[in-house]
């Protein structure tokens, strides 16, 4: 078998010393951070200075993610999320890492599915499209036919990717490590976070089996069965680096032109895509991480199919449990019980309730409470945030426990959905039907109170 192509011995070098120069460079920063504000200079101008070198550090960082690709955006992207610990101006800024790249040449594609299937491509294919339907960091998607005439949509990982993925994370890893110690809060779960991600997203029979087991659970729902899809896999043409499964005929959902030919109502596909993750979510506890538009499919018939589920999680169901107290208090509007669900989920500690309930009332308090992505456009942010830092303040223990990062991630995309295509949409209206099922829990082991107050508020 001849060697598959991929990064050389000396761009690997090369790849770890562009990294090594961005570290060198956040040492830098660091140390700007402990002269201004262990000296007496550290006053507003001061503060805006060490602001700007924070975003600075970060394009730096995007500009080096977009050049060299690899996993350097996947690790931006998950960054990103990190506002926990992480500045505002750096997350701002990871925030715009686009997973979209430059197509590899096809004969890279066709050496690596020769290598992992065991036998030349026509063997198994009556058809291989050359050009891909999408190209990302870490593989691409070709249209095939296979030899029983079986239509394909084929993801095939970058040859070499792996070796670029390891230099990232062995210059990540180093990064946090250094940084953990001029930080408050711990660093090394962000690393952990960051690996599993991109070492998941690279396993394809991972990703087939977690396509598996959501679809089997959607499809035990005849609702969302009606109208979500999930493509099977076809075992027999994937393995680790190729993964094979069913091709979805579709546009994307907001192709308005695509979807009203269709003779569906926007507001009533983002209403099923809501639906299928919080039964994800809050039913299973096992959530497909990316719902973007790309990855919803509207066919002829109006259904939805859900792809690409490299980005998975699964919430442990201690986890769960405070999730789905939290989402149920936010519905009740009960700042005790909002707080009591951050403690049982290890997101804070006892100590810091007061600023939790804190925090919930403003939530709740009927201008910022419930609104349709169009009403958030007439908010006074400014005053909003003022008021949210002034209580965020108080809370000295936070810590997002494995999966919630994900599960905050997939929400954000699902909001920016609405957002997009159904902006009169009030959130609640769609998680209300779920409620009583997915979120009253443990309520209704203790007598039903709340699950009856949840029925009469939603």
């Amino acid at each position: 078998m001849p060697r598959l192509p991929g990064p050389s011995p000396i761009s690997l070098v090369r790849r770890g010393l562009v990294l090594f120069g961005l570290i060198l460079r956040g040492a830098r920063l660091y140390g700007y951070w402990f002269w201004a504000t262990h000296g007496s200079r550290f006053h507003r101008r001061g503060e805006a200075e060490w602001i700007e070198r924070q975003r600075a550090f970060a394009r730096a960082f995007v500009d080096a993610a977009n050049r060299l690709r690899g996993g350097l955006i996947k690790i931006g992207q998950v960054a990103s999320l990190r506002v926990d610990v992480m500045p505002d101006a750096v997350t701002d800024e990871l925030a715009r890492l686009q997973d979209r790249v430059e197509p590899h040449p096809f004969h890279e594609i066709a050496a690596r599915v020769e290598a992992e299937l065991g036998s030349p491509i026509e063997e198994r294919f009556d058809r291989f499209e050359p050009v891909p339907l999408a190209a990302a960091s870490l593989g691409q998607v070709h249209r095939a036919r296979a030899t029983d005439g079986r239509d394909l949509a084929v993801k095939v990982l970058y040859p070499g990717i792996e070796r670029a993925v390891a230099v990232d994370l062995a210059m990540t890893k180093l990064a946090l490590w250094l940084f953990n110690f001029v930080v408050i809060a711990e660093l090394m779960p962000v690393y952990r976070e960051l690996r599993d991600t991109l070492l998941g997203e690279m396993d394809y029979i991972q990703e087939g089996r977690a396509a598996e087991e959501i679809g089997g659970s959607l499809a035990r729902e005849p609702d969302l069965a009606a109208h979500i899809r999930v493509p099977e896999i076809h075992w027999d043409l994937t393995s680790r680096r190729v993964l094979s499964m069913e091709f979805l005929e579709g546009s994307k959902i907001n192709d308005r032109a695509a979807v009203a030919a269709a003779g569906v109502e926007l507001d009533d596909l983002v209403v099923w895509v809501t639906r299928a993750f919080l039964h994800m979510i809050f039913r299973d506890g096992f959530f497909h991480c990316d719902p973007h538009p790309g990855n919803l499919m509207v066919g002829s018939d109006g259904r939805i199919g859900l792809v690409d589920f490299g980005m998975h999680r699964r919430i442990a169901p201690v986890v769960l449990a405070s999730v789905r107290k939290n989402v149920l208090a936010s519905v009740l509007r009960d700042s005790d019980l909002y707080a009591e669900s951050l403690v049982d989920g290890g997101l804070i500690q006892a100590r810091d309730v007061p600023a939790a309930k804190a925090i919930a009332e403003l939530s709740f308090d009927p201008a910022y409470y419930n609104l349709t992505p169009r009403e958030l456009t007439q908010i006074d942010f400014g005053e909003y945030f003022r008021r949210m830092r002034s209580h965020l303040k108080g809370i000295r223990s936070f810590c997002v426990p494995d999966g919630l990062v994900m599960c905050s991630r997939a929400i954000s995309l699902l909001y920016g959905l609405m957002a997009e295509l159904a902006p009169g949409i009030r959130p609640l209206d769609v998680l209300g039907p779920y409620v009583v099922e997915f979120l009253a829990g443990d309520a209704a082991a203790k007598g039903n109170g709340d699950v009856s107050r949840a029925s009469k508020t939603v």
